[in-house]
């Protein structure tokens, strides 16, 4: 069947499920007050004629101002016509068609959300969330992968999810809609992920990572950095041990899903997104993952086993709180004119803040494998190389070609600040909780 009679059966089962009752909860538009026959049946070639107009408002959207409010006062003549659910509905009828195609070439609900959010705005990316939680929940991910489902439960808790029509504003509504679908038109495909457990069985993993977050709950709320520090350097060691004893089980054939290389895409967000994501990398590699950084999308795509990525965002999030905290007590930066640095000053900071981090984490990461190896008696390396080589193809065949980025160290100052900063986060913690941890 060719691409345009699969839309146009798509279309028609569209208008059918939605004759009657157009204000139903999931339309993406607030659909204003019925008047003049709005509401009558649209003919098939009426339909086809909105969507055209349609298409051309969305493409408008790339070039200048102009183009794009001419294409879009052209579609709401049009609506004069035909009426307003017509327009309503060609406009799902073209995000149903955008973010299926966007479902099989490897995005997920939050990916789309997120990039919608940075380029046309959250109003934009509000007018279409319904619908996008729609056509996502008919996905079979929607009830296989735990990472979709949870990320489903976030779209339909968000602003803008769900509205009725009747509403001011429509016309607003419908023009930030068609500006989301310009985009959504546009964007190219993704590498793919695989799939995240929705649930675990009860056991040692999901007590595992409840200590995990209850100690960084507590690095994140105190005022001391040495205790702060001491928490999560707890943490990183807890799961570090973690890890290894997964890895080896893995290695003697009780291998399951959760063992499995997978990708999670990691929220890095400006200001700073360069060295925030050299952050990620350290605490990835630590964590015997890697990171791959895509700027112009807003986030790092992750890669290793569901239990290693867990606490690489666990511990990336804690981390980063308390990096901007530090950064943000050292203060404002000027030079001698009095001209601010202050953007110099961050960058430099969190570079070394970074490095630094990363460089302790892995010293507890080899102090746990140098343990492992003598639980184990020696069994562990092989197992551990196995794991690394399966990551590194996973991040070969997603990204082939990636290369390592370079940071310049712009501010001396920053630099300094951020190792110190780094340094009073000792990480290096092998004994006893600090009492406070202990209950």
């Amino acid at each position: 069947m060719g691409v345009n009679n699969r839309h146009r059966r798509r279309a028609k089962k569209l208008q059918r499920e939605r004759r009657g009752d157009r204000n139903r909860s999931g339309h993406l538009t607030d659909s204003p007050p019925r008047r003049g026959g709005a509401g009558a049946r649209v003919r098939e070639p009426d339909a086809d004629l909105v969507r055209r107009h349609v298409l051309a408002a969305a493409d408008s959207c790339q070039p200048d101002d102009r183009e794009r409010e001419q294409a879009f006062a052209r579609l709401l003549s049009l609506r004069e016509r035909v009426g307003f659910g017509a327009v309503d509905d060609a406009v799902t009828w073209w995000v149903d068609l955008a973010t299926d195609r966007l479902w099989n070439e490897g995005w997920q609900p939050a990916d789309v959300m997120r990039v919608l959010g940075r380029e046309v705005g959250n109003d934009a990316a509000a007018a279409v969330t319904s619908q996008v939680g729609s056509s996502a929940a008919r996905r079979p991910e929607a009830s296989s992968d735990g990472r979709w489902a949870a990320q489903l439960q976030a779209l339909r808790e968000a602003p803008g999810a769900g509205r009725d029509g009747g509403t001011p504003g429509w016309e607003r509504r419908l023009h930030d809609a068609v500006r989301a679908l310009g985009l959504l038109l546009h964007l190219g495909p993704l590498p793919r992920l695989g799939r995240t457990r929705g649930h675990r069985p009860g056991g040692g993993a999901d007590a595992v990572l409840e200590r995990v977050r209850a100690l960084l709950a507590k690095a994140e709320s105190t005022e001391f950095p040495e205790e702060a520090e001491a928490f999560t350097g707890k943490a990183h060691e807890l799961m570090a041990r973690h890890a290894i004893d997964a890895a080896m089980l893995d290695g003697h054939g009780t291998r399951d899903s959760g063992t499995d290389v997978i990708g999670w895409r990691i929220p890095v967000d400006d200001p700073y997104a360069s060295p925030k994501s050299l952050l990620l990398s350290g605490v990835a590699t630590a964590n015997r993952c890697h990171s791959v950084h895509s700027g112009g999308l807003g986030f790092s795509t992750v890669f290793g086993t569901e239990a290693d990525l867990e606490i690489v965002e666990l511990l990336f999030t804690s981390l980063l709180v308390q990096a901007t905290e530090a950064m943000v007590r050292a203060g404002r930066s000027v030079d001698r004119t009095g001209r601010s640095r202050t953007r110099s000053f961050r960058q430099s900071f969190l570079i070394s803040y970074a490095v630094r981090i990363g460089e302790r984490l892995d010293a507890v990461t080899q102090e746990a494998v140098a343990d492992g190896e003598r639980r184990y008696e020696g069994a562990l390396l092989p197992v551990l190389v196995s794991r690394e080589q399966a990551v590194a193809e996973a991040v070969n065949k997603a990204f082939p070609g990636a290369v390592n980025r370079r940071f310049n160290i712009a501010n001396g100052a920053g630099y300094v600040a951020g190792r110190v900063a780094a340094d009073v986060a000792s990480l290096a913690v092998g004994g006893a909780l600090p009492e406070a941890a202990a209950g």
